[in-house]
């Protein structure tokens, strides 16, 4: 089954759980935006914290590899500055990792193919090697008329 996330410029509705340092649990929800131009792709969205309301808006930016099945990406978070990124598909699986600019933060996220209309996404987020965060969210492919962004 060929991979959908991404690779096809598709809207996806996030549904889950997000969990802070101290192991406390938020319900998650959101909506992504995949779009691709000729030489880079963008993942636009939010993401809310139903609990607290915090809400995070997403802007990253995606070079893909030419006919490879990598790509390196960057994204500007509003608290941790410009964190830049790869990505690797191998099999059913999309592996992606991360560092802040400043060194002090880095990541790792694995998105799980389901079905051609659904990911499980499972990641963390450490500070100087201690975990500050982790999440367990569901995408789902969205009807075309859901939303836009």
């Amino acid at each position: 089954m060929p991979h959908t996330f991404l690779l096809r410029p598709e809207a996806w509705s996030v549904h889950g759980r997000f969990f802070d340092a101290r192991y406390r649990l938020q319900s998650v929800r959101g909506k992504l935006q995949v779009r691709h131009e000729p030489q880079i792709w963008a993942i636009q969205g939010c993401l809310e914290l139903v609990d607290s309301k915090e809400r995070l808006e997403l802007a990253c930016s995606v070079a893909p590899s030419n006919g490879g099945a990598a790509a390196s990406w960057s994204w500007v978070h509003p608290i941790l500055g410009k964190l830049d990124g790869a990505c690797e598909l191998a099999g059913r699986r999309m592996f992606s990792s991360f560092r802040s600019q400043d060194g002090r933060h880095a990541g790792q996220a694995t998105f799980t193919q389901k079905t051609d209309r659904a990911y499980l996404a499972e990641g963390e987020l450490r500070r100087q090697g201690a975990i500050v965060c982790s999440w367990e969210l569901a995408l789902r492919l969205a009807p075309r008329s859901a939303f836009q962004l």
